[in-house]
């Protein structure tokens, strides 16, 4: 599987945006609200890497209590998948568990996602293949 991002749970989208710039980061995709999520997200590259940066809008988002455990940190790996569906069936196979359900991801241009969890690695994200091409 590929990877397509690296997300990155934080407090203040901007300050982490200024901290990650000073790495060589430029911003990919500038904040976008995630209204299914209740969180601002935007993504940043450096070269071959990116980094999805997800900031909880509310007290209210499901995120928010990962606060607590991630403050400032990455807490999930995403991988493009062909056929979503099969990945999800073949990983399940292999003991990973859907913490998830399938959704769609307003800053990923409304593409669907996965989040599964496996007791080894933790938190994944599993994001169907951009049928025109490209990351996004």
């Amino acid at each position: 599987m590929r990877v397509h991002h690296i997300g990155y749970l934080v407090k203040r989208l901007a300050r982490s945006e200024e901290a990650f710039a000073k790495l060589g980061y430029q911003v990919e995709r500038a904040v976008k609200y995630d209204h299914v999520r209740d969180v601002n997200i935007s993504f940043m590259k450096n070269g071959d890497y990116r980094v999805e940066l997800i900031e909880p809008a509310s007290k209210e988002s499901p995120l928010y209590p990962l606060l607590k455990n991630y403050k400032n940190s990455p807490y999930h790996i995403c991988y493009f998948a062909e056929d979503l569906e099969a990945a999800r069936r073949k990983l399940e196979s292999d003991g990973f568990m859907v913490i998830q359900d399938t959704q769609v991801a307003p800053a990923l241009d409304g593409r669907n996602v996965i989040f599964m969890v496996s007791a080894d690695i933790g938190i994944i994200e599993l994001v169907e293949e951009n049928p025109g091409g490209g990351d996004f």
